[in-house]
This record gives C-alpha cells, structure tokens and sequence, in this order.
C-alpha cells in the first residue's frame, strides 16, 4: 500500500506527458520520442552491461542520424499545406528497411542470443530494436487543415491508448482468471486467459476509436486494435527474454512505483514497426 499512491501520481505524469507530447505539436511528438528513446538506450546499455565508450558512442551516433531523417521529413511535411483534408500516409524513403532490420534483431534475441555477448553486437541492435521503433513513430500522424493551418491527428496517441487497454485488462482478467501460463520459461506473469481478456478488449478499443474519433485517423483501427492485442504481449516477452539473457530483474527504477522505461514502453517498441508496416502496405498497394 505505501507504494500506491507513488506509482499513481507517477502514472498520471506519464500518461500526462504522453498526451500532450503526441497531440501539442510535431516539435513536441519528437521531442518525447527522442527522450523516451534515449531512457530506454540508457537502460539497454545497463542490462547488456555494454560499458565501452567507444560503441556507446556508436550507438549514439545512430541515434541522431536516424532521427535526424526521420524527423526531418516529419518537420516537412507537417508544414506542407494540402488541398485534401488529409495528406497521404508518410511514406520515408527507409520504407521496409527499418521493419526488417526490427525483426532482425528480436529474431536475434530468441534465436542467437549469445550474439549480445559482443559489444559490437549489442550496439547494433541497440540502434535496431530502439531506435528504429521511437523513429518511425514519426511517420504515423496524418495532418489535417484547421484555420488555416496544418494540425497533427492523434495516431500515436491512440495506439497509446491501445496499448494501455491491452496491459491493464490482461493484467486483471489474468490475475483473476490465469492458470495457464503463455511462456512460462521466459515470464511467469504472463497467461493466455490474461491474453484472451487483453485481445478482446483492444480490439473493442480499436472499434470504438475507429467510430468515434474527433479527426480523421489512417487505416482501418479495427485492423490496428487487432496488430496492438497481437503484437503487444510479444513485445513484452521479448523484454522479459533480453533480461532473462543477462539475468536482470527489472530494466531501471526511473518510474516510481513502474519500474524502468524499457519496462513500460516494451509493447509500443514491438507494435510501432508492425503498424508501420500495414500502413505502409495500404498506401502502396
């Protein structure tokens, strides 16, 4: 009990920031994206214990390449004026590059795990599995014209929102219903009837954000509530089993009462290049 109402007063700061990050402005959308995806680079660096100057340099350095594109392009099109209500999809000429290079290393990850063994190694898909995900965050938001003026619609708050929904309900349906456990070698906490409860609830978000939103969204969220119930789960195992690799409990303590970053934002840093993906596939086929 004495750590409830730290981790409530910290959780409503979060999601505070993340609202206002993701719906203010396109500079505050980077700016939070940018932040968060240095926190959780910081508390990657700890768990895989990568300690040498010279590829946390590196990592650095990819860091601020690509956001320096992506972001670019974001600023750019934000600030162009179109004669529709929305412009198209965001298509950065990275296209499939970053979804692939994603996957490669979550494959890494369950598959070849003692390639992390390796500075090298590490740094690389330090840059692939974090910054990646935090940077194409900036090609979700569509745009629209108000007064005048071109506003950004509120995609990547929504699959916040998405993702709150799937962690809280499976967590809940989970612990009052849970016996069977999903991956029991990686997560104990984790169980399919706590999936099921998470599944059905996204999707129902999903819809209901589908029929009611205040502003034009990009694809179908029936189809996004569907990816985020999927992906979600799997981007928390694939958290669980980094730590697990290099024995970690927890991936900081910078949130009181929620653990670390890298704890909280493990599902949004999965789903973000799936949704991507879709988006990406609708727009050009």
């Amino acid at each position: 009990m004495k750590n409830f109402f730290p981790r409530l007063i910290s959780g409503i700061v979060y999601a505070a920031i993340i609202v206002v990050g993701t719906t203010w402005h396109p500079y505050s959308l980077i700016a939070l994206m940018g932040l968060f995806c240095i926190l959780c680079l910081i508390e990657y660096c700890k768990i895989t214990q990568l300690k040498d100057r010279l590829y946390q340099g590196m990592i650095l350095i990819g860091f601020g390449i690509v956001f320096f594109l992506f972001a670019r392009d974001f600023l750019s099109a934000s600030n162009t004026l179109y004669e529709t209500d929305t412009f198209p999809f965001f298509l950065n000429t990275m296209a499939f590059a970053g979804p692939v290079l994603f996957l490669f290393s979550i494959l890494l990850f369950f598959f070849s795990p003692q390639e992390l063994n390796n500075d090298f190694s590490k740094a690389t898909i330090g840059i692939t599995y974090l910054v990646v995900p935090f940077a194409l965050s900036l090609t979700l938001p569509s745009f629209g014209l108000s007064l005048g003026k071109t506003t950004m619609h509120y995609e990547v708050l929504f699959v916040f929102i998405l993702l709150w929904i799937s962690d809280s309900m499976a967590y809940i349906v989970g612990s009052l219903l849970g016996k069977h456990p999903m991956a029991p070698k990686i997560s104990q906490a984790k169980s399919w009837e706590g999936f099921a409860g998470g599944f059905v609830s996204t999707i129902l978000a999903g819809y209901f954000i589908a029929q009611w939103s205040p502003v034009p969204l990009q694809g179908n969220w029936l189809i996004v509530g569907v990816i985020v119930a999927i992906a979600a789960p799997l981007g928390d195992l694939t958290e669980s089993k980094l730590k697990r690799t290099f024995q970690v409990k927890d991936s900081g303590n910078m949130i009181p009462g929620h653990g670390g970053f890298l704890d909280r934002l493990d599902s949004y840093i999965f789903v973000l290049p799936i949704i991507y993906t879709y988006l990406l596939l609708i727009n050009t086929l």
